[in-house]
């Protein structure tokens, strides 16, 4: 096929061309203070980028990911009929928050009712993910059914390597622990500080499970961040982490294997006044997590800091993957945004800054959020354009 020579009658044009035509439009304003951005990780943010030829970060299957729904209220049969609910309305996976979870937000299920709380629900076709306790319980469960636990996608939330090693002979492949960025994301941690964190966390882990062979060792460790509206930071946050990764098991002679890379929308982001606009912040956040390479997400409910999410608002949450899933097919293109000038410099960036934090935090140096960070606090309805009488909050009444 003969090759269109589509724009070879316009003039090639320079750097040094469009800067000419910059400084004309600015007036005798100064470049770098109009056009250049810092943020506060220090990464130097440009106006305009060039073709950049990075690694792949993908995930390693070309599917969708899995639509993660949480499953948080207090009575077992509520929570068994939100979940089925869920799963019959596109959800392919299901996160059980206990009580004492970190995640919970004041709410979760009684891990001693983890058997009716999962009445009727095909455990060989769910993903399932525990936060807090409940990991025994459900081990237990799957063992009294005819299900191969090989074939089970489940991510587990333990500390104990007795347990660990228990499961892996069970059959379990795991993860079976979790390193969770949000906990630091959430104290007011740069993207940077969260990733950084987040790795030597994971690493800390992978030393307590030396015990397994090097093919179950790592699958063992999951790791958990917050995505946030800032869509193509959390692209880039998310691809930084998967090329970490990589490069771990790379230095430590380990063979390579696909990250289990789980992505929550920010608690930090979420308004409590006109909750609505969460939506838009979400749909953002699984914008840049889904084509950064997430294996899993989880939408907050827009509602969550007002109260429990009633069915609404775990329908809404839902459908905010469902629409990205289904109508707008981000899952089709691996890595999307390889190739991208900003988001390869950025992703670059990032990985270079949290690594160092990372070496830090080995040495026994931790990052030191800032608390008053402003990073990804809510602004519209809440402190620009405030609703003069706010509508009825989307929540269960558990009285």
């Amino acid at each position: 096929m003969t090759t269109l020579p589509l724009a070879s009658d316009f003039p090639e044009l320079t750097r040094a061309d469009w800067l000419k035509r910059v400084d004309a439009a600015l007036k005798g304003a100064h470049f770098e203070d109009r056009l250049v951005t810092t943020t506060p990780d220090g990464i130097r943010l440009e106006p305009l980028y060039g073709q950049v030829h990075g690694p792949r970060a993908a995930r390693p299957e070309q599917t969708p990911w899995t639509l993660s729904q949480r499953v948080d209220h207090p009575d077992p049969a509520k929570a068994n009929a939100l979940a089925l609910e869920d799963l019959s309305n596109g959800a392919t996976g299901l996160v059980i928050v206990a009580r004492n979870a970190r995640s919970s937000r004041g709410f979760g299920v009684d891990p001693a009712a983890l058997s009716r709380i999962l009445q009727g629900v095909h455990l060989h076709a769910v993903a399932l993910r525990i936060e807090g306790d409940g990991s025994r319980q459900l081990a237990d469960i799957i063992a009294g059914q005819p299900i191969d636990p090989e074939r089970l996608h489940v991510s587990f939330d333990l500390d104990d390597p007795v347990l660990i090693t228990e499961l892996v002979r069970r059959g379990f492949s795991g993860p079976f622990m979790e390193a969770d960025g949000r906990s630091w994301h959430e104290r007011g941690a740069t993207e940077a500080q969260e990733l950084g964190a987040a790795l030597a966390d994971a690493i800390a882990k992978l030393r307590h499970l030396e015990g397994l062979n090097d093919v179950h060792l790592v699958k063992a460790v999951g790791v958990t961040l917050a995505a946030t509206q800032d869509m193509f930071m959390t692209l880039a946050k998310f691809r930084a982490m998967r090329l970490m990764w990589k490069r771990v098991l790379q230095i430590a002679g380990l063979p390579d294997a696909p990250l289990r890379l789980h992505a929550e929308t920010s608690w930090r982001m979420t308004a409590e006044l006109d909750p609505h606009t969460n939506i838009l912040r979400s749909t953002a956040a699984v914008f840049g997590a889904g084509l950064g390479g997430a294996s899993s997400i989880s939408v907050l409910p827009h509602s969550m800091r007002q109260g429990l999410p009633n069915g609404f608002a775990r329908r809404v949450s839902r459908n905010v993957q469902n629409i990205l899933l289904e109508e707008s097919n981000l899952w089709r293109v691996a890595d999307s945004a390889s190739g991208s000038g900003y988001v390869e410099s950025l992703t670059s960036s990032l990985s270079e800054k949290a690594w160092a934090i990372f070496q830090n935090a080995e040495a026994g140096k931790w990052p030191s959020p800032a608390p008053e960070a402003q990073i990804a606090r809510p602004v519209i309805g809440t402190t620009n354009y405030r609703l003069a009488e706010e509508h009825a909050a989307d929540v269960e009444s558990l009285s």
